[in-house]
């Protein structure tokens, strides 16, 4: 029987996972953020009152087996006009969506399209928006987006509003996994929202799965200060019912031109000894430019899908 592997998170950095696990002779589940609300994901949100297709387009593209045709179909970002930022994708399953009623319908419809294997579930099937209270003067952000390009200050207290309940097939999935992946993505924008979630924590110390942390690549301002991977750790683990038992972070150089700004996350020297953490070259050795048309922030280094798969699989045949 194949081992199943359910990676929780957004979509940039769980579809890089799924890319690195595809055809490995595992199971895979993507359980994904329904919290973003920036770009063109925002707009079909607003307009049509849809759930967010962003996140979920990203995996099912790491997941499919169609044709180039089709998944630059679904990847394609129009750059001017009235659709100028929006994705085609995210239009098809706005329309699916729409033209069924359900969600999961469009998210099954597209998965024939694109001829996906494995799962990719919406974490909540509740329209709900992600708030922060942070800093002393208890500063509150509404949305995704507005979160993400602010600098988060410590305390913060996240919440969802309205409250969501967790997808009784995301509960299904976490419950039977043999590998529960969090992240790689932003703490407070992609991951923390997945987590916060009414059931995730109780669905998780149900399960008994290993739990692997893949810590970011470099820091943001949405992190407060954080720097260590030690500390990405220990903020992630407020969030679950158990600590994790094995942290992934990079110890590969980030490529020429990527900026002053993004600086990298490691161990730390006081925490060498902690035997939870693995240091790799996980780094993609290129800076990731921006599709045209795109006009959200984007980290500009990525994970590298092979190599993040590779060290993955290593973990999950040792347990």
């Amino acid at each position: 029987m194949k081992k199943h592997i359910v990676v929780l998170g957004g979509g940039t950095g769980t579809s890089t996972v799924l890319t690195g696990l595809k055809d490995r002779g595992v199971a895979l589940s993507a359980i994904v953020s329904m919290a973003d609300d920036g770009g063109s994901t925002g707009i079909l949100r607003k307009e049509l009152g849809v759930l967010p297709p962003g996140d979920i387009r990203q995996c099912l593209l790491a997941l499919s087996n169609a044709s180039d045709e089709v998944k630059n179909l679904f990847g394609y970002r129009f750059s001017e006009g009235s659709l100028k930022g929006h994705n085609a994708g995210n239009l098809i399953l706005a329309a699916l969506e729409k033209s069924s009623g359900s969600f999961t319908s469009a998210i099954d419809s597209a998965k024939e399209i694109l001829k996906v294997e494995g799962d990719v579930i919406p974490v909540t099937l509740d329209q709900t928006t992600l708030h922060v209270i942070h800093g002393e003067k208890k500063e509150e952000i509404v949305g995704e987006h507005l979160i993400d390009e602010a600098a988060i200050e410590i305390p913060r207290s996240f919440s969802l509003e309205p409250k969501a309940s967790l997808n009784p097939r995301a509960k299904k999935a976490i419950e039977g996994a043999d590998l529960i992946i969090i992240g790689p993505g932003s703490l407070g924008t992609s991951l923390i929202p997945v987590l916060i979630i009414d059931g995730m924590k109780e669905s998780i110390a149900a399960s008994k799965a290993k739990i692997l942390f893949n810590v970011n690549l470099v820091t943001t301002a949405g992190d407060g200060g954080l720097s260590g991977a030690h500390d990405f750790v220990e903020e992630i683990e407020k969030y679950l019912p158990r600590p994790i038992d094995i942290a992934l972070y990079n110890t590969g150089d980030l490529p020429v031109g990527v900026g002053v700004s993004a600086d990298p996350i490691a161990i730390g020297d006081d925490r060498e000894d902690d035997t939870r953490f693995f240091g790799l070259p996980l780094v993609k050795n290129e800076i990731v430019e921006k599709k045209a048309g795109d006009v959200l922030k984007r980290s500009p280094v990525k994970h590298d899908p092979t190599a993040l798969g590779d060290a993955i699989m290593d973990y999950l045949q040792s347990v």
